[in-house]
């Protein structure tokens, strides 16, 4: 069977594609950095913990942890490499301030702890990171800066941390072992000899311009420059990257409703990207009449007339993995093949100009630390009812009626109360104590009665539905946005069957001056066949502006006389928007949100559909404000035991 495998892999009815199999096969681990598979430790094994140790030694709460492909790197390489790859890609880890990028997978040492510590080394390092001042157009001396940086850094750990110490020493011998040694020219081999001479933790002298500048001496750094064909000295992951906070970027526009077709892939590590202009791609002209299909030169964006190609999604994967960095192009040609990736994508300029309307509020500016007022727009409306009313199978029927039965057992049920001043009927128990009291002291109780009553709750829950694109993905073969509907049905129903009041919104975003705000149940309206409609209606919008559509919701709750006020929000927990409402920013906003209900008196909690995001969540609701349901079609099934957690 092997055989029959081997033989089908080389492609023998195909002697190019052989060929260039064979060869791939036999030249591409010349020279190659040694992996060891057998030792490798995933991010996603030691996440939770790095995100507590982060935190722990002082790193900010909002920072968030990523995984990262590896990339590009131009160091000087050996003729056999040169021979093997093109271009060598190199596992990194880099901090700019508001993410954390860290490899998917770490294999670089045959010791799993080893790989495991030096997560650990550069959660800890990134806590003292700080990004250079100033970025050199010379190469060396851009050399020169980040490995002194580097070093200062590591510095700064051991001396803050002293238990971390035996962690570095290791993890800087077994870099230095696994270092590869090359003949290389004399500037790169200095600097090679001084990044060993750290790693060994021996004192470096001092006695060429190169190492003074290496030393702080900036007329010795500020003389030097970079010789001919000069190449840049090999990355030290255990040192990491320290890049500046992403800068704004230019405005994109509106994108259009039509969604495209095909499956999306769950995103597992975050790609470096850039927004390009597409002017071009806008034009109604034909760039050629042929394509030169057979001509596959460039891999990279070009911003040109040419047809949008829908291509297989496994090619379109290959392809997305194999690019360092991915551009980000608006045009109205919609393919049909999506993928679903984590972008590490520079927010854009944020536009201050103040809105007017019946529903505008502030966003939190975390730089800032300040309300910046009248910053989004709502756009408040009753839902669009679905022309066939809500459509349900047999099973869906059945697993409603069974979450609407869980329900029922929350209702409020009728007690009886005894020793009461008043009351339906007499307490005899308490009738012979008085009467034995009397006879024995003289005086007894007037709590001679028994009453029942109904042990209300008086609660409202405002239930806040995240309809933005994420939900248009699929599980199990049903998309989120069904598997959704049915959920909030059944919590409709459910809640119904409770007596608690209930109103149910649903809220996308396109902008901040666009927040659609879809009202599917009013508190004061009874549930029925139209609020039914009303749900069976929603359909995947745009993007997730959290912070504005909670704080809209917060205020309807507000308006409540109840005594106590739930407000859930059903989301996948990620806020982003086409403008500058994304990554840190956005995280941020919500999480002032969140508080700001939270001051009102309301609790707020959120159910985080089919997310890996704990970290965050915690960081926006609190260690015990949010609940992960890992498999979206189970929503429905769990939706009563979180609710039961909440009002008990």
């Amino acid at each position: 069977m092997s055989f029959l495998r081997a033989l089908k892999d080389s492609k023998f009815w195909e002697p190019e594609e052989a060929v260039g199999t064979f060869w791939d096969r036999a030249v591409q681990k010349l020279d190659a950095e040694p992996r060891h598979s057998e030792a490798a430790v995933a991010l996603a094994s030691v996440k939770g913990s790095l995100g507590v140790l982060f935190r722990g030694l002082g790193g900010e709460a909002g920072v968030e942890i990523k995984a990262c492909g590896d990339e590009v790197s131009e160091h000087r390489r050996s003729w056999r490499r040169r021979l093997a790859r093109d271009t060598e890609r190199v596992k990194s880890a880099r901090f700019d301030g508001v993410t954390l990028f860290l490899p998917r997978e770490l294999d670089v040492f045959p010791d799993a702890g080893l790989n495991r510590q030096l997560y650990l080394w550069l959660a800890a390092l990134a806590v003292v990171a700080t990004p250079p001042n100033l970025v050199f157009e010379d190469p060396l001396q851009r050399d020169i800066v980040r490995l002194r940086c580097a070093h200062r850094d590591s510095e700064k750990v051991v001396a803050a941390f002293a238990g971390l110490r035996a962690i570095r020493n290791d993890l800087y011998a077994a870099t230095l072992t696994a270092r590869a040694k090359l003949s290389a020219p004399p500037v790169e081999a200095e600097l090679e000899n001084w990044i060993c001479a750290r790693l060994a933790q021996e004192p470096a002298a001092i006695d060429t311009p190169l190492r003074r500048a290496l030393a702080g001496d900036y007329e010795s750094f500020a003389a030097l420059t970079a010789p001919p064909k000069y190449r840049p000295c090999r990355p030290v992951l255990l040192w990491g990257e320290r890049a500046p906070p992403p800068a704004p970027s230019g405005r994109r526009s509106a994108e259009s409703q039509e969604p495209g077709g095909g499956g999306a892939e769950g995103a597992e590590e975050t790609k470096k990207a850039r927004r390009q202009k597409s002017d071009q791609a806008e034009r109604k002209d034909s760039l050629l009449l042929y394509r030169f299909e057979s001509l596959l030169s460039f891999g990279d964006f070009l911003n040109l007339n040419r047809h949008v190609e829908d291509e297989d999604e496994d090619n379109a994967k290959k392809a997305a993995q194999d690019a360092e960095r991915i551009d980000v192009a608006q045009h109205s040609k919609k393919p049909r093949t999506r993928l679903k990736f984590d972008l590490d994508l520079a927010p854009e300029d944020g536009d201050r100009e103040k809105f007017s309307g019946k529903f505008i509020y502030p966003e939190w500016d975390w730089k800032k630390e300040t309300l910046v007022p009248g910053q989004a727009r709502i756009l408040e409306n009753v839902a669009e009812e679905a022309p066939q009313g809500l459509v349900l199978d047999a099973a869906a029927r059945k697993r409603i009626n069974a979450v609407k039965k869980q329900f029922e057992t929350l209702r409020p049920k009728r007690r009886v109360l005894g020793r009461q001043i008043e009351g339906s009927e007499l307490d005899l128990d308490e009738i012979l104590r008085a009467r034995a009291d009397r006879r024995a002291c003289g005086a007894s109780s007037d709590r001679l009665y028994r009453d029942a009553r109904n042990d209300e709750r008086d609660l409202a829950v405002a239930v806040l539905f995240d309809g933005s694109r994420s939900t248009e993905s699929a599980v199990q073969g049903r998309p989120v946005i069904a598997v959704a509907r049915e959920a909030l049905v059944a919590l409709a129903r459910g809640l119904d069957a409770c007596d608690d009041d209930l109103a149910i919104y649903a809220f996308s975003s396109l902008k901040r001056e666009k927040v659609f705000f879809d009202i599917c149940k009013q508190f004061d309206e009874p549930f029925g066949p139209r609020v039914d409609a009303r749900i069976a209606g929603l359909k995947p919008g745009f993007y997730t502006r959290i912070g504005a559509a909670l704080r809209h919701a917060s205020f309807k709750l507000s308006r409540r006389p109840n005594a106590r006020k739930l407000l859930l929000l059903i989301s996948d927990g990620k806020p982003n928007d086409l403008d500058h409402y994304e990554g840190r920013y956005g995280v941020e906003d919500t999480r002032r949100a969140v508080m700001e209900a939270r001051r009102l008196g309301q609790s707020v909690f959120c159910v985080a559909i089919d997310s890996q995001r704990r970290a965050s969540l915690q960081h926006l609701f609190g260690p015990a404000g949010f609940a992960l349901v890992s498999q979206p079609e189970k929503l429905a099934t769990a939706l009563p035991a979180i609710y039961r957690h909440l009002v008990r």
